[in-house]
């Protein structure tokens, strides 16, 4: 039982939480070690020493949300092909313990959740009140460059199998619905552009959706079925294979007959046009953001945005060309409409809203979804990159933006932590998790024994008077009126 001296004067109940929470963190970090060092024992005595060496102990400090928890762990030799001498960690084969940093996966699920909103500084701040853990900025800042890398690395064999025609999802939709767009962050170090749009890095984002469904007790909220997001500072073509990956990562490509894709008007984005049964749609929004920034006369920026959503691309074109000859006078007025009027014609195919098009037809949506008007990806844009990334005076480099993205990513496709657990093998199978229980099993002796290297406040054991002395009778008289108050009780009045 935890007993604490009441002679500090000072102490609140807020002290008192955080100094037992101490001491409890410190307790299960000596509890862990010694869990990790009789599995260890274990595996040396069940190993087999014909094929494997002992070669001793090395030190090392697992960093969890308990604390650190400082190990020895055997290292063991074995021969490979050709007789070359290699070595492994069989405490490490065993729990799959592919750790970040030095960092157990529960603490790097904490920095993620964290650093995916706030700043590195703010995330390490939050961590220290967190747990019981004291990360640097830095250590944070690794934690997002390790496990992006990782992402990069598997977005990489993702392309390649999809290449070879290997990479085949299960799920089967007939319709899909996909949007692309890109935003420009300021780049620093040597990666900074020396030309330019403003010596900026356009990083490009992809989602795609199934439909539709209603928000949860809302009658007019929508939110889109199944996101996939997919992030890279990649060109066309690269960004084209990776999209593409992506959906034929999880989708069962060879049964969807339609897919709309929607966008600005990008070179990049059209590139994704080319296959049969992929359809191109400009964007809603940067339509009626060209018009306005365009057209003073905001009564006929409105019907020239009114023509654009019911499909009227004829009209549209002839409404501009009357403005054109309007305020031809107006060299100012002139190109903004000469660059509205070739930014619609570059872009004509895709003036047509998808469900006014008489060459799309889609069936019935899925029961709990509908097929809705597209235009998402500003939204989006804004979530999955903007409040994190820009703004604030932030830069960043190439690839420390593209490894903040792919997390990102996987986020907002509601597979971050999963993703986590497949590619830092944190996964315990219940065999494993049934044996460990075997071993944490702890006497009285064991529980009270005293924590090395413990900063927790300091606990102050008392006995009652007298205990292994001689008793008399004053002794008895003394000692019974102990037992039958409670501590706390007998201070001076």
């Amino acid at each position: 039982m935890y007993k604490i001296s009441l002679n500090d004067e000072n102490i609140t109940f807020k002290g008192l939480e955080k100094k037992i929470y101490e001491y409890v963190c410190n307790l299960a970090c000596s509890i862990m070690r010694e869990t990790l060092d009789q599995i260890d024992k274990r595996l040396m005595d069940e190993r087999d020493t014909s094929s494997l060496r002992d070669k001793g102990k090395r030190h090392t400090c697992i960093k969890t949300i308990m604390g650190n928890v400082e190990i020895d762990r055997r290292i063991y030799e074995y021969r490979v092909d050709g007789g070359k001498k290699a070595y492994k960690y069989l405490l490490d084969e065993y729990l799959e313990m592919d750790t970040i940093g030095h960092m157990s996966m529960n603490l790097v699920e904490n920095i993620l959740s964290n650093v995916t909103e706030i700043s590195y500084r703010k995330t390490a701040n939050n961590i220290k009140l967190m747990c019981n853990q004291d990360v640097s900025h830095t250590a944070v800042w690794n934690v997002v460059q390790g496990f992006g890398e990782k992402l990069k690395e598997r977005d990489a064999r993702k392309v390649e199998l999809s290449k070879q025609g290997k990479l085949s999802g299960a799920k089967e939709v007939k319709v899909l619905f996909q949007e692309q767009d890109g935003i420009w962050l300021n780049i620093q170090g040597k990666n900074k552009p020396v030309k330019g749009k403003n010596k900026k890095k356009e990083l490009k984002l992809g989602i795609s959706y199934e439909g539709w469904k209603k928000r949860h007790s809302s009658k007019n909220e929508y939110v889109v079925e199944n996101k996939l997001v997919c992030a890279s500072f990649g060109d066309a073509k690269t960004f084209k294979e990776l999209s593409k990956a992506t959906v034929e990562e999880v989708y069962n490509v060879d049964e969807i007959d339609t897919r709309i894709i929607n966008g600005d008007g990008a070179a990049w984005i059209k590139a994704s046009i080319e296959d049969e049964g992929i359809y191109y749609q400009l964007d809603p929004f940067h339509k009626s953001q060209a018009v306005l920034r365009a057209v003073n006369d905001k009564q006929e920026a409105k019907k020239l945005i009114d023509l654009l959503h019911k499909g009227k691309v004829s009209e549209s074109l002839n409404s501009i060309e009357q403005l054109m000859i309007k305020n031809n006078a107006d060299e100012k007025e002139m190109k903004k409409l000469s660059n509205l009027y070739n930014y619609f014609v570059n872009n004509k195919e895709g003036l047509i809203p998808y469900h006014l098009r008489e060459d799309i037809k889609l069936p019935e949506p899925p029961e709990g979804l509908e097929y809705r008007h597209l235009g998402t990806m500003e939204h989006n844009i804004c979530d999955v990159l903007a409040q994190r990334m820009k703004g604030r005076k932030m830069s960043w480099s190439i690839s420390g933006a593209e490894n903040m993205a792919k997390i990102q990513a996987e986020r907002f496709s509601n597979r971050l932590y999963k993703s986590l657990d497949e590619l830092c093998n944190s996964v315990l199978t219940k065999e494993k998790f049934d044996k460990i229980e075997e071993i944490i099993v702890l006497s009285a002796a064991e529980v009270n024994k005293n924590i090395s290297k413990s900063k927790t406040y300091a606990v102050h054991k008392g006995k009652v008077p007298f205990t292994g002395s001689a008793i008399t009778n004053g002794r008895k008289a003394i000692r019974r009126i102990f037992e039958d108050r409670c501590f706390s009780e007998l201070v001076y009045r």
